[in-house]
Parts: structure tokens; C-alpha cells; sequence
């Protein structure tokens, strides 16, 4: 079994996988999911079809009829299929476990997938979107973490 972590990077419309190098040590995206034209999409006809106003009975205030919120489910959807993905990759590469860096709104739903899937291990998580750093950028990031294994818990970090 190899070593290793699998860095995952998301928002709650982009992914990345990212190994570290076990030679040189430089960090190597595997692969990137992009769904924020699907969510850009939804959002667009949201705004096409406003929701319904109705009068108050008493006096003249107008108010929106209750709109549902169409945009989580979408984003827990995109959620499910960066876990799964993500369990699949650290099966399959023989990896240790995940370090979880996304927005903090999205590591608590991120950290129950992976609890779910009972398969990958949640090593550390970073409270940032870092799916937009290039791979020689994230060194800097992830430096305290060593060479790709588990250590103790660290200040700065939530675990």
C-alpha cells in the first residue's frame, strides 16, 4: 500500500485531486471536475422565473411566495460525486487517506460523505478554497503536513 494522501480541492463548483509526487515531492493534479457551468445554468433560470407575489390581507404589502432553495440540492449532489470520486481514487491508488481543503460551509457535508463511505480516512482539513492555486502554489499550503503522512493534530487546521 502506498503512503500517500489525496489532497482534495472544492467549492461548491469545482473539484481537484491532487497527489504529492513520491519522487520529487511537487504536488500533481490526477484530475478536476468542473460543474459550475451547471450551477451558472440553474442559476439563469432561476432568475427567468421569478416567484409569485401575493397581497397582504390587511394593507398593501406584497410578498414572495416561499421559493425553494434548488441551488443546495445541486450543490449537495456535486458533494456526493467529489466524495465518491474521491473514495474510488484513494482505493484504487492504494492512498492513506484524504486531506479536505474547501470553503468551511462545505468541509462539514464533505466530512460526512466520507464518513458515510466508511472508506477514506479524513486526515486533516484546511478551511479554504484552494481549487484555483496552481499545483507548484499549494506547497505552501500543505508544507506542515509533511511528505503525504498522517500526523498529529495541527494549529491553524481543523482536524
Amino acid at each position: 500500500m502506498r503512503k500517500g494522501l489525496l489532497f482534495v480541492l472544492a467549492d461548491g463548483g469545482r473539484a481537484r485531486f491532487v497527489e504529492r509526487d513520491v519522487e520529487t515531492g511537487a504536488f500533481v493534479t490526477l484530475e478536476a471536475i468542473d460543474n459550475a457551468a451547471s450551477l451558472r445554468r440553474l442559476r439563469r433560470e432561476l432568475r427567468a422565473s421569478p416567484p409569485a407575489r401575493t397581497f397582504n390581507s390587511v394593507g398593501r404589502l406584497r410578498h414572495a411566495v416561499g421559493r425553494e432553495d434548488y441551488l443546495r440540492p445541486a450543490k449537495e449532489a456535486f458533494v456526493a460525486t467529489i466524495a465518491s470520486r474521491a473514495v474510488e481514487l484513494v482505493r484504487r491508488r492504494g492512498l492513506q487517506g484524504v486531506v479536505l481543503a474547501a470553503p468551511p460551509q462545505l468541509i462539514g457535508p464533505l466530512r460526512r460523505r466520507f464518513r458515510d463511505g466508511r472508506v477514506a480516512l479524513v486526515a486533516r482539513t484546511i478551511g479554504k478554497d484552494l481549487t484555483r492555486e496552481p499545483d507548484h502554489a499549494l506547497d505552501t499550503w500543505f508544507e506542515r503536513l509533511g511528505r503525504g503522512r498522517l500526523l498529529g493534530p495541527l494549529t491553524g487546521y481543523s482536524s
